[in-house]
């Protein structure tokens, strides 16, 4: 049963997705005067169809993805009529073109805004981020942190003098010669002026409660323990709510290059691309996040929503021609030139891209099956 829900939700989250993209195309040729002649919802036959004034809707059999036709977009027309009718999209201004190419992008942008706003909302107006992004400088926010407990630590090897004095394998720290700790960093300032002496180290775990231990500190101000972190930080938006989900849209952006960034300098060094590769999935990945996602709210919900709907936005923006970016970049050349590329070769770029771009997506989607376990203990 979980099975099927997730089924129906993966093809309900991109249904959405495709719909507003779709319906930003759709409004914005209509707004330049353009002739729509199709919108579809998902690929292949049709299993619902319905004209009204020029333009016929469609519900098709495949769920994932969908199209507007909008006339002479793309596809060069064959009657002299069409080439006349102030509807055809190539009659209207390069500038209203650009407007219509970009339309679908604006919508999922301006989706996960909204989405954003909602989700920050219900969270205090701020997010958790990883403790080591607190050196981060984000847009419209600041970044703050928290302390969340004690400092935790384990053992680093059987003769360690923690070990030797007989500390818990793991646990936390509550304080050393009585003082409380706050941070790693006040640790080490303790044990760095307590080095060569004895040090009484008052620690808890969870199985044995808490209890005073006496630690010789070495000469190095090191007692053999690996300690964690007991802060968390937050991107704070407390203070600029109106442009939260704008701010944030960015501020994702922003973190996942720089995430990206250090796990490709990584993957350079090792050799190892693996982990790297898992950051790109398609419908199956999603498969996993919405199964993941799903029962830790509505709100929580609509957040990876958001994230889905700039993660789209940030794809059709690539300078593919089968894709908006890509169709924006031969606009962009056309005006620059002042010359249209021939319609035909248009069309053999356009159709060949997109061969190109399904062949791209099975090959992400075969990814994701080979490494299903690894899909599945991501997102346990």
């Amino acid at each position: 049963m979980s099975i099927i829900i997730n089924i129906i939700l993966l093809i309900l989250v991109i249904s959405i997705l495709t719909f507003v993209h779709e319906l930003g195309h759709f409004l914005a040729a209509k707004l330049v005067g353009a002739k729509v002649e199709d919108f579809s919802l998902g690929f292949g036959p049709k299993i619902f169809t319905k004209r009204y004034k020029e333009t016929t809707y469609n519900l098709r059999i495949l769920p994932f993805g969908g199209f507007v036709k909008i006339l002479g977009d793309g596809d060069p027309t064959t009657e002299k009529e069409d080439e006349r009718d102030k509807g055809n999209l190539k009659n209207k201004t390069k500038l209203q073109q650009m407007f219509v190419m970009l339309a679908g992008v604006t919508m999922n942008i301006l989706l996960a805004i909204l989405f954003y706003i909602i989700f920050l909302s219900s969270h205090n107006w701020r997010i958790p981020i990883n403790y080591e992004h607190i050196d981060f400088h984000p847009v419209g926010a600041t970044v703050v942190s928290e302390r969340v407990s004690d400092l935790p630590y384990v053992l680093k090897e059987d003769d360690s003098n923690a070990s030797n004095a007989g500390m818990f394998q793991e646990g936390y720290i509550v304080s050393v010669n009585n003082e409380e700790i706050e941070s790693l960093e006040h640790l080490k300032s303790i044990l760095t002026d307590n080095k060569s002496q004895q040090v009484v180290i008052y620690a808890c775990n969870d199985d044995d409660g808490c209890k005073d231990f006496s630690v010789l500190v070495n000469n190095e101000g090191i007692i053999g323990i690996y300690t964690g972190i007991n802060f968390q930080a937050y991107i704070d938006y407390s203070n600029n709510k109106l442009i939260s989900g704008a701010a944030h849209s960015i501020n994702i952006l922003k973190l996942s290059g720089r995430v990206l960034s250090s796990m490709f300098s990584e993957a350079k060094k090792t050799g190892d691309y693996s982990e790297l590769s898992n950051t790109v999935s398609g419908p199956i990945g999603i498969y996993f996040v919405i199964n993941y996602f799903r029962t830790l709210g509505f709100v929580m919900f609509l957040g990876i929503i958001a994230d889905l709907s700039l993660s789209l936005a940030i794809f059709n923006l690539l300078p593919v021609p089968a894709l908006d970016g890509g169709r924006f970049m031969i606009l962009l050349i056309e005006s620059i030139i002042r010359k249209d590329i021939n319609p035909k070769l248009e069309k053999i770029i356009i159709n060949l891209s997109f061969v190109l771009l399904i062949v791209l997506i099975v090959v992400v989607m075969i990814k994701d099956i080979v490494n299903i376990k690894v899909l599945q203990n991501i997102f346990k």
